[in-house]
């Protein structure tokens, strides 16, 4: 017996901002460089075979929501941010599983580094029954 489980991902990216988020206050005054990555796990939710934008996830809209929220209020921390970001996405498109990266890219210490990333990810307990049932079907 097979079972076809269909599983689709949307991925945006870095996209570049500017926050003003963190600790200091220069931080929250000049505003800092930010990046962000979005993954979106759905089953049969964007194999959109109409080629209709009104049938599936619309890219512009998730970044909407990410711009949105980076500029909607001060943090200090990259953890609350990541966590508005992905709450909300979560609440309008109900992905099997979300993954939000927040990227830093200027720290006030005097150490030489890339950036600081935050990872948040929320998965549904649909997501999990269905690795658990393709794990089974696999034996």
């Amino acid at each position: 017996m097979f079972v076809i489980l269909s599983m689709e991902k949307i991925t945006i990216k870095d996209i570049k901002l500017i926050g003003f988020h963190g600790l200091y206050d220069n931080e929250k005054r000049d505003g800092v460089n930010l990046g962000f990555d979005i993954e979106l796990f759905f089953e049969n939710q964007i194999n959109n075979s109409n080629d209709n934008i009104d049938k599936t996830i619309n890219y512009v809209e998730v970044i909407d929501i990410v711009k949105k929220i980076n500029s909607s209020d001060n943090f200090d921390l990259l953890e609350t941010l990541c966590n508005k970001i992905l709450n909300e996405i979560v609440r309008l498109y109900n992905p099997l599983k979300a993954i939000i990266r927040v990227r830093k890219f200027e720290l006030p210490i005097d150490t030489s580094l890339d950036f600081v990333e935050v990872e948040m990810t929320k998965e549904s307990n649909v997501w999990y029954y269905l690795s658990i049932l393709r794990f089974k079907l696999r034996r």
